[in-house]
C-alpha cells in the first residue's frame, strides 16, 4: 500500500511538472515567434531592399514625377507589392490606391537656355541641369520663347524702386541682392517689376555649401497665385557669364514648353496589417514614405532619386513584410502609406490627412524619408513640432539600445509634417547627405549602405515590437 501511494505521489509529480514545462516551452515558443529584434534580425532581406531601390530607381520610372506615367508605374509596382506581401486594402480604396487631384506642370522637351547677339547668332548655350534649373515658368503660356536684354538688380529695393529698369528684361539676382529671399518672394518681385524672367545666383562653390550641384525641383508655378513669369536659378560660374554678357550688350533667350494640368489625377498606395486584438486593433503606427520624386530633366537624364525616397519605400516594403510573414501578428494595427506629391508640396499626406482611411485619433506616425546614406552620419529622428517630441525621444532611446549611431533634431520638410498639423505624434527617419547628388541625376544605387538601411528598418520593427505587440 505504501508502495502504490508512493508510485502515485511520483507519477503525481511527473504529471505536473510534464504540465509546467509544456506551458513555459509554450510561452518561449510563443515569444521567439513574435517580432523581436533579434528575430528581425535574421528576417530582414537586405538583397530584398536593394533590389527594390534599383527598380525604382531605374529608367522605367524616370524619377517618378507625380502626375507621370512613370510616377503610376510606379504606384502599380507598390500594389504589387502590398498584395503580394498580404497587406489589407480597405473598402475605401481601390485595390490598395488612394486616388486624389492636384496640378502639376510636367516640360516637354529640354529647356534652352542661350546667349545671343543682336542678330540672333548664338554666342554660348548652357546646360540644363548641369547650368541652370527653373524654378517657375509661367502663367501666361505653355510655350516659352523669351529674348531679351539683361538687368543686373542691385538689390530688391532697388528693382522695386525703378520698375521702368527691369520692365521686358531679364534680371539677373546675384546672392547678395537676392538677400534670402524665398522662391516665391523672388517670383513676385520678377512679376511686379514686369521683367520679362528673373534667374538668382546658387551657390555651389561655398564650403559650408548644402547642396554641390543645382537642384530639381517641381516648379513652382501651381502653388503661386496671380500672374508670374519665369524664374531660373544657374551656379555661380554660370552667373558670372551672364553679368558680363550683361555687360556687353548681349541678349538671353529662354524656350521651354510645357503642359500643365489642374486636376491631375494622381495615387497614394495604403496597406494595413489588422491588429489581433479585438480592442487595440482600433489603435494605429502608421509607417510612411513618399515614392514620388523629381522626373526627368528630357535630355537624356533623370533623377533617379534613389535615396530620396527609393531607399524609404524599399525600407516600408520589407517592414510590412517582415511583420506579415511572423507567426504572432500585432496587437495594434499596422497602416502602411506610400505617399505621392511630397515633392510637390506634401500633397499626397496632407490629402490623407484630410481625408483618412483609417482614424488618426488614436495614431503615432513614422516617416522614412532619404533613409540608408552611404555617408558617414548619424540617423536624424526629426520632429516637425513638440507633438512628436515623446515619440522622438523614444526612437532615439530604441536607436541607442541597439548601437545605432543618432541624433534628435527638428524639421519639418517631409510628410510627417502633414500629421503633425492635426495632431498626430509623428517622426521622420532621414539620413541628411544633401551633398550626395540630392534632386540630380547623382542620386543613385552608389549613395546606399545596406548596412544603414538594415539598422533604420531594424529601428521601426523594434518600435512596433515594443509598442503594438
Amino acid at each position: 500500500m505504501n508502495n502504490f501511494k508512493r508510485l502515485s505521489c511520483i507519477f503525481i509529480l511527473l504529471l505536473c511538472f510534464c504540465i509546467v514545462f509544456s506551458s513555459c516551452s509554450g510561452e518561449k515558443s510563443a515569444k521567439t515567434n513574435k517580432i523581436t529584434i533579434n528575430a528581425a534580425e535574421n528576417m530582414i532581406d537586405e538583397t530584398g531592399i536593394l533590389a527594390t531601390i534599383e527598380e525604382l530607381s531605374s529608367d522605367k520610372y524616370k524619377g517618378r514625377l507625380a502626375g507621370t506615367e512613370e510616377n503610376e508605374l510606379a504606384a502599380q509596382y507598390l500594389v504589387d507589392h502590398f498584395k503580394k506581401i498580404g497587406l489589407v486594402s480597405s473598402p475605401k480604396l481601390e485595390n490598395y490606391v488612394q486616388k486624389y487631384y492636384t496640378q502639376v506642370q510636367i516640360i516637354k522637351n529640354e529647356p534652352v537656355l542661350q546667349l545671343e547677339d543682336k542678330e540672333g547668332n548664338v554666342v554660348k548655350s548652357f546646360k540644363y541641369v548641369e547650368n541652370f534649373v527653373i524654378r517657375a515658368l509661367s502663367s501666361q503660356t505653355q510655350d516659352i520663347d523669351i529674348k531679351a536684354p539683361l538687368y543686373k538688380a542691385e538689390d530688391m529695393e532697388a528693382i522695386n524702386t525703378s520698375k521702368e529698369d527691369a520692365k521686358g528684361k531679364i534680371c539677373l539676382f546675384s546672392l547678395s541682392s537676392r538677400q534670402n529671399a524665398s522662391t516665391t518672394e523672388m517670383v513676385e518681385t520678377v512679376s511686379q517689376n514686369e521683367a520679362l524672367a528673373g534667374i538668382g545666383e546658387f551657390d555651389i562653390k561655398s564650403e559650408d555649401r548644402k547642396h554641390s550641384n543645382l537642384t530639381v525641383t517641381p516648379f513652382r508655378g501651381p502653388w503661386m497665385r496671380g500672374s508670374y513669369n519665369p524664374y531660373m536659378l544657374v551656379d555661380n560660374d554660370t552667373f558670372v557669364e551672364l553679368a558680363q554678357a550683361a555687360d556687353k550688350g548681349l541678349y538671353l533667350r529662354f524656350i521651354c514648353s510645357f503642359e500643365e494640368d489642374f486636376r491631375k489625377p494622381v495615387s497614394n498606395v495604403i496597406g494595413l496589417i489588422e491588429g489581433s486584438d479585438p480592442k487595440l486593433k482600433n489603435e494605429y503606427i502608421i509607417v510612411g514614405a513618399h515614392f514620388d520624386h523629381v522626373g526627368d530633366n528630357k535630355n537624356g537624364t533623370y533623377n533617379s532619386g534613389a535615396l530620396d525616397n527609393a531607399s524609404g519605400t524599399a525600407g516600408l516594403v520589407e517592414i510590412a513584410r517582415v511583420i506579415k510573414s511572423g507567426k504572432i501578428q500585432p496587437k495594434k494595427s499596422i497602416l502602411f502609406i506610400a505617399f505621392n506629391g511630397e515633392e510637390s508640396g506634401f500633397t499626397g499626406s496632407e490629402y490623407y490627412v484630410n481625408n483618412p482611411v483609417y482614424p488618426l485619433d488614436r495614431a503615432a506616425m513614422i516617416n522614412m524619408d532619404m533613409i540608408g546614406a552611404s555617408k558617414e552620419m548619424p540617423i536624424t529622428i526629426a520632429s516637425a513640432d513638440k507633438s512628436g517630441y515623446g515619440l522622438q525621444d523614444e526612437m532615439y532611446e530604441y536607436a541607442r539600445a541597439l548601437g545605432i549611431e543618432a541624433r534628435k533634431g527638428d524639421m519639418a520638410g517631409s510628410d510627417h509634417y502633414s500629421f503633425a498639423q492635426v495632431g498626430v505624434a509623428s517622426v521622420m527617419l532621414i539620413d541628411e547627405d544633401w551633398g550626395n547628388g540630392y534632386h540630380s541625376p547623382n542620386d543613385n544605387m552608389e549613395d546606399i549602405s545596406k548596412t544603414k538601411i538594415e539598422q533604420i528598418v531594424k529601428l521601426v520593427l523594434h518600435y512596433i515590437d515594443k509598442n503594438a505587440y
